[in-house]
């Protein structure tokens, strides 16, 4: 593969020809060949996010990786791996303002609804204040301070 198309392939988004990820808890350090000069450099593997993996792009780079890292992927601290890790799930109490003001002027039982799904009071503390500067019915207000109460109360059973 030329340096050209390891570039493009890099800009695809396309599959790399390896990616070799960390499987302790503490940073692991690697060496490997910069796809760009070609020249060795040392590479911290660390967290469990874009920064506990190291994608290889062509053999010649996989070869120096295997052979400078020997002793890592002996001792088990790095292995191959077969696919790039899922992004975990949006979480359901992630609320824009935007969403909020819908919300508050939609229908009570889509709120309701909503209101059911979040695992944390900080969403619903931003509804009711701002149902208190929109001036909304008590029901709404009474509701809200409910579903607070019982995440509250959820959290010491």
């Amino acid at each position: 593969m030329s340096d050209y198309d390891i570039f493009a392939a890099m800009q695809e988004g396309k599959e790399p020809l390896a990616r070799y990820r960390k499987t302790i808890v503490g940073k692991v350090h690697v060496v490997a060949l910069n796809p760009f000069s070609e020249e060795p450099e040392g590479v911290l593997l660390e967290g469990n996010g874009d920064k506990s993996y190291i994608e290889l792009w062509d053999t010649k780079q996989l070869v120096f990786f295997e052979r400078m890292n020997k002793s890592h992927l002996d001792a088990g601290r790095i292995v191959k791996m077969e696919k790039l890790p899922e992004p975990p799930p949006p979480s359901p109490n992630i609320l824009t303002d935007d969403e909020i003001d819908k919300l508050l002027e939609g229908k009570f039982l889509t709120l309701r609804k909503r209101l059911d799904a979040f695992t944390d009071t900080a969403p619903i503390l931003r509804l009711l204040n701002r149902a208190r500067e929109l001036e909304k019915s008590e029901k709404i207000i009474k509701h809200l301070e409910e579903r607070i109460s019982q995440i509250e109360l959820e959290k010491y059973e």
